[in-house]
């Protein structure tokens, strides 16, 4: 077999994939549970155009109890190009204020950030043996997928 030649697209050639990027969107959108079904129209609507770059917005909820800061949950929202999506991040609360819905609180907070910012699509990872956290993230709305998650790490090598 030949070898495949990959190459970069410029800037001005991102719009080729446009098409690729809908069908994509079509396809995918089932797999994200209560995710609005939109149109093939919807979503080339949403694609005017495609970035060649994109930042994010980190934004993080606190709550304080006793002059000191109880936990906190860090969301990231950023826009590839095909609509904002939001992460929660991180959420943590310290061990002496667990138990008292800290952690309900905020992460209630980042869904209404989401519900404000027009977000598309949300997400939070979490390992599933960890059923505190599955039970908080499920309360605020978020639901699993059917979607395996893979992940890199350089190597140590």
């Amino acid at each position: 077999m030949d070898a495949l030649t990959v190459e970069r697209l410029g800037d001005e050639e991102l719009v080729l994939i446009r098409p690729l990027l809908v069908d994509l969107h079509l396809v995918e959108q089932p797999h994200y549970g209560d995710h609005p079904q939109l149109s093939r129209e919807q979503i080339e609507g949403g694609l005017e155009s495609i970035p060649a770059r994109f930042e994010g917005e980190n934004v993080v909820f606190v709550v304080r109890e006793g002059g000191e800061i109880a936990g906190f949950c860090w969301v990231v929202l950023f826009d590839p190009g095909t609509g904002l999506e939001g992460e929660v991040a991180e959420v943590y609360v310290g061990d002496a204020h667990r138990g008292r819905g800290v952690g309900e609180a905020l992460v209630r907070r980042a869904v209404e950030l989401f519900k404000e910012r027009g977000v598309t699509l949300g997400y939070v990872w979490t390992r599933p043996e960890n059923e505190p956290a599955t039970r908080l993230y499920r309360t605020a709305g978020f639901n699993p997928t059917r979607q395996l998650v893979l992940t890199w790490y350089p190597s140590s090598t």
